[in-house]
């Protein structure tokens, strides 16, 4: 793929590529999220440079692991530096082997490198992202990701009203951290709403995870709450428990967003057998795996879902991605307010940005501004359940 659009849109393949660095930065969250403490979270991006031109995008992992995602990043630095951007995609490939990269953590930063190529290729032909696949933009319904496990059914309903103002096509909350009387409550909330609600039970960060027995159990009741899809019900690693709750339920339940790379995302669909296949440029391999994430699951009759939790970089990047897929059935904007969002953009919310983006080149946002931002610090072991 990267190879194809090379030749396609770069006028100057013989440039070099003077390095790859990562800069990871802690932000302030304005608003109500668990599980990041004293409401701050670490951002990663990784920047690729040639002579005149960068590419930005941004990486999850760095979040949770960001010292073992710098020493990678080092040793990519090293193999790519000093290579021609026509010899780009080739080295990328070289590295899809068993037992390198084709899946797991080194697939999610490959991704997130390509992704960071494909921004930096674009601003050099002067394109938003999405042309560098289309040339006519496709698009999906966009739902507001928010009702954090710690919102009350108050907060849950002032949200509601704040989406339905903004023309989002479904809302998203989350649930886990109260015992289920509780979020019972919270979910209620959802009953009398016109656009699509989903529920988000987190089981790959929430520790423990709901059992099969626990998910059976409580899809009776969202059932009868307006519930248009079951997130993350059960473990990541529970295929065929997936597969049993999907079949015993009228409610559409969707995961994705714990893997990355194609042999992961196989399983899932063929093993899992879910009706909602969620990925993310961010994590899940790039666009390359997402896009044929995305062509497998409309072979298989399944609905596609983009994930997004990160900060502008993040929304930017995905959206672009959004509007390369031809049928993709959701794009998720989370709702979290990131301090660094107004450092490198202005601050504007998503529905008012959208269009502004597609007017400039790559992802739309200067990578410079990211790399003049101060590195942060004591950046581990910031996430807390």
């Amino acid at each position: 793929m990267l190879t194809q659009i090379i030749s396609k849109f770069e006028k100057n393949p013989d440039d070099k590529i003077l390095n790859i660095q990562l800069k990871v930065i802690n932000t302030d969250i304005k608003g109500l999220m668990h599980g990041q403490k004293n409401n701050i979270k670490p951002i990663g991006y990784l920047v690729i440079s040639t002579s005149n031109q960068k590419g930005l995008s941004e990486i999850y992992i760095a979040t949770y692991i960001s010292n073992a995602v710098q020493s990678l990043v080092d040793f990519l630095s090293f193999k790519f530096s000093g290579k021609s951007i026509s010899e780009f995609g080739k080295l990328y490939d070289s590295f899809n082997i068993p037992f390198v990269s084709r899946d797991g953590i080194f697939r999610a930063i490959m991704g997130c490198l390509e992704s960071a190529f494909l921004d930096l290729l674009a601003k050099r032909a002067e394109v938003p992202l999405y042309k560098l696949f289309v040339d006519q933009m496709n698009k999906s319904k966009i739902y507001a990701s928010g009702g954090s496990v710690i919102m009350s059914s108050s907060q849950i309903l002032d949200e509601l009203d704040y989406v339905n103002q903004s023309e989002f096509d479904g809302y998203k909350m989350r649930v886990g951290y109260y015992d289920w009387n509780e979020d019972m409550k919270r979910v209620h909330a959802l009953r009398d709403q016109k656009i699509k609600c989903m529920v988000d039970a987190i089981s790959g960060t929430r520790l423990p995870p709901w059992s099969l027995d626990d998910a059976t159990e409580k899809v009776k009741f969202l059932e009868d709450c307006n519930v248009y899809w079951l997130e993350e019900p059960l473990s990541p690693s529970q295929l065929s428990e997936m597969a049993e709750l999907q079949n015993s339920t009228s409610l559409h339940i969707a995961a994705g967003e714990a893997y990355s790379g194609v042999g992961e995302y196989e399983l899932l669909m063929n093993i899992g057998n879910i009706d909602v296949i969620q990925f993310d440029a961010c994590h899940s391999g790039g666009f390359s795996v997402c896009m044929q994430t995305h062509n497998s699951a409309k072979k298989l009759s399944k609905k596609t879902a983009i994930h997004v939790w990160g900060s502008i970089v993040a929304v930017n990047t995905n959206y672009h991605l959004s509007l390369a897929l031809n049928e993709l059935d959701f794009f998720e904007v989370p709702l979290i307010e990131l301090g660094i969002n107004r450092n490198i953009f202005e601050d504007v919310g998503f529905m008012d940005r959208r269009n502004q983006i597609l007017d400039l080149p790559g992802i739309g946002i200067d990578a410079e501004k990211v790399l003049d931002l101060e590195n942060s610090k004591n950046f581990e072991n910031i996430y807390e359940w």
